[in-house]
């Protein structure tokens, strides 16, 4: 594995991760600011597929290897994510995750609702355990109000 894989994965490791959706604006993935745009990177090892978002900043810091990492690595038990959706749901969200293509070099855009496509600055962060994979799926307002997930943020 390489250098800039093992770094993604300590970074992902560091996140508090929730079972239940978040609605929430999306963060860099390293400082925790709030962005409108993001470096996307991808990391399909070790048990996460997820899109990594960087800020302008922590991207360069990333790219040269400058990166530092302060938090410590939090326990996950991935058994209790997805448990609450249908199958129906998670059914979607695999054809979603398969359409991904984690093999892009890294660019710096907009982030989209991943059913409708549409630019969003805020969304359901919505992480589902696939068959031992932990994914992360994000859905608009209006999506996640069609697809009844803003009913698990309320719990």
């Amino acid at each position: 594995m390489d250098i800039k894989t093992k770094t993604l994965l300590r970074i992902v490791k560091t996140w508090n991760l929730s079972e239940k959706p978040e609605y929430r604006g999306f963060k860099c993935a390293n400082c925790q600011r709030y962005l409108h745009k993001a470096y996307y990177y991808w990391i399909n090892r070790n048990g996460y597929k997820t899109p990594i978002h960087f800020c302008k900043k922590c991207q360069k810091e990333f790219e040269s290897g400058k990166i530092q990492i302060t938090k410590p690595c939090l326990p996950i038990n991935r058994k209790f994510f997805g448990l609450k959706f249908d199958q129906g749901f998670i059914k979607m969200c695999k054809e979603i995750i398969k359409k991904w293509n984690t093999k892009v070099k890294p660019v710096y855009k907009n982030f989209t609702c991943d059913y409708c496509r549409k630019n969003i600055y805020k969304a359901y962060h919505t992480w589902l355990n696939l068959n031992g994979i932990l994914c992360e799926v994000h859905f608009c307002q209006n999506c996640a109000f069609k697809l009844k997930l803003n009913r698990f943020g309320k719990e």
